[in-house]
């Protein structure tokens, strides 16, 4: 098995697109044992017991090219697959580590948005959250207190239903939306570094 194989096969869990990747990978990996089989084949019958008339030489070379077409295409999935998951990686450190108040800002407003009366309520009171949210201190302590912990406390604050998981989950929604993946609650210092 090659290693753009054992690099899918050791993340989990996969999406539907990536088992169907690693299939395709599989099935490619596959297709070379065999085309190396026939290559071994045709070897050894032009070596033990020649058929006349037939060209072992032509037979040999179409295998041999499909063979390296077929590792082309299995390096290239195998590449594109691992630079996905690389820019993954990377969106999903941008947002945990870059910057969590973002995060924690889209919980509030979706409370905000559920329960405001009017445009103009929802957005002053939006402006007031991350109004409070920039100062240092409070900064600070949303960079260390996690994310349902600080939501629960600022739907406290402001008079919001406290749900942070509901929230939390609009708030997720909308950072994949903008093409970022939702971070787990983990501190910041558990994830891998980014590059």
């Amino acid at each position: 098995m090659d290693e753009a194989q054992t690099d899918l096969e050791s993340e989990a869990p996969l999406t539907p697109a990536e088992e169907r990747a690693a299939r395709h990978l599989r099935l490619l990996a596959r297709m070379a044992e065999i085309q190396i089989e026939v290559a071994e084949a045709a070897r050894t019958e032009a070596v033990e017991a020649p058929q006349p008339g037939v060209d072992y030489c032509q037979r040999i070379a179409v295998i041999a090219r499909s063979l390296r077409l077929t590792l082309l295409l299995e390096q290239t999935m195998g590449e594109a697959r691992r630079e996905e998951r690389r820019r993954a990686a990377g969106r999903q450190v941008a947002v945990t580590q870059g910057d969590r108040s973002h995060r924690v800002f889209l919980a509030v407003a979706a409370a905000v948005g559920e329960t405001a009366e009017s445009e103009a309520e929802d957005a002053r009171l939006c402006h007031e959250v991350r109004e409070y949210l920039e100062r240092p201190e409070v900064a600070e302590r949303v960079e260390s207190c996690p994310a349902p912990a600080m939501v629960a406390e600022l739907c406290r604050q402001y008079g919001l239903p406290v749900e942070p998981e509901e929230w939390l989950a609009v708030a997720d929604a909308a950072l994949e939306q903008l093409g970022f993946l939702a971070p787990a609650d983990d501190p910041p210092e558990d994830l891998p570094a980014p590059g």
